[in-house]
Order: C-alpha cells, then structure tokens, then sequence
C-alpha cells in the first residue's frame, strides 16, 4: 500500500495570475468579460461626472454596450422571467422608463439621440439582428424559405427605389442617377438577402 504524505495532499495554492485573472475574464455580464465592464463602468462614470459624454462612436458604443448588456444580465438573472425571454425585454424597457421618467444622467440621452440620427447606427443594428436571426435558422429550412421570399422583397426594393425616382422628378439617365442615402438604404435588405443566400447555399 501506498501512503501519500501530508505535503502530497496539499493543494498547490492558486495564484491571482494568471489562474485567477483568467477565471475573472471568463466571467461575463452579457458579453463583456468581467474586467473590461468595471473598466466601462469606471470610464462612463468618470465621462458623467465631467460632463464629456460626446455623440462620437466610440464613446456611444460604450455607453449602450455597458447598458444593454447590464439590463439584459439583470433579467437573465431572474428565476422564472428568464424562461420567457426577460433578457431582451428589460434591455428594451428599462432604458426607455429611464429616458421617460427623466433618469438618465445629464448629457447621456441627447448623446445618444445625436448618435443615432448621425450614423444611422439602428439601420446597422435592426440588419445585424434580421440577419442573425436569420443564419440561426437550420440551413434546408432557410434555403427553402429564400427561395420563396427573395423574388417578393427583390420587386418590393427596386419598386420603391424607382418611385421615389419618379417621385422626385428627375429627368437623369440611370447611369447618371445620383443614389441618395436614403436609397440605398432601401437596398439594404435586397443586398443582405444576397448575402444570407451565398453563405447560406455555400
């Protein structure tokens, strides 16, 4: 029989790096490993209480990673609402009573309000969740589905793209047309199911 000694029994004593700094990083409020939310948390606070919460992307994107994510983990948390999609709809609702009831902390609301009409961003967020939604989906089922819907939404785009042609009463060639912001943005969906479609059928 083998006898192990006491120093063979004890456990090697975990050291914060890297075994505890990693088990750190692995935990995650949404998406955000553990470390870069205090780091946000912190940066956001620090921008508040300056008044510097500016409408550029990089700030903003900040800003409603930290809350959305923050919002969703609170409902995912939650013992029998979670079952029901709690995530998405407190990452919907909370920040909307926030801005109702007035709040927000100063500077937050209309830097996110300048942000989205600037950029655009919902037009970029609205299509990343169409198209995520849709390449979860299973891949027989998507493809049969496109094949039924492309040539309805392909006549519905440029139909309302050559409307507003019309609509506007220019007399340019087709080759000259000057394509405002406004349609290609309603190309948009004609582009992302092309997009769905290659990956989909690859």
């Amino acid at each position: 029989m083998r006898f192990e000694t006491p120093m063979q029994n004890r456990e090697t004593p975990r050291h914060f790096w890297p075994e505890r700094w990693w088990a750190l990083v692995d935990f995650r409020i949404g998406i955000i490993p553990l470390p870069v939310y205090v780091l946000l948390v912190f940066i956001v606070i620090v921008l508040v209480r300056t008044e510097e919460v500016k409408s550029d992307a990089p700030t903003m994107i900040a800003v409603l990673v930290l809350g959305g994510f923050t919002c969703a983990e609170l409902g995912a948390r939650l013992p029998l609402l979670r079952s029901i999609g709690a995530a998405a709809m407190f990452a919907t609702f909370i920040p909307s009573a926030l801005v109702y009831y007035h709040l927000t902390p100063g500077g937050i609301e209309s830097a996110i309000a300048d942000f989205t009409k600037s950029t655009n961003f919902l037009y970029i967020f609205i299509a990343s969740i169409i198209v995520g939604s849709i390449l979860s989906m299973d891949r027989d089922v998507l493809i049969k589905g496109f094949l039924k819907i492309f040539v309805p939404l392909a006549v519905a785009c440029i139909s309302q793209v050559l409307h507003e042609r019309r609509s506007t009463g220019s007399d340019c060639q087709a080759s000259n047309w000057p394509v405002s912001r406004t349609r290609r943005l309603r190309l948009l969906p004609l582009v992302l199911m092309g997009c769905v479609s290659y990956i989909a059928c690859k």
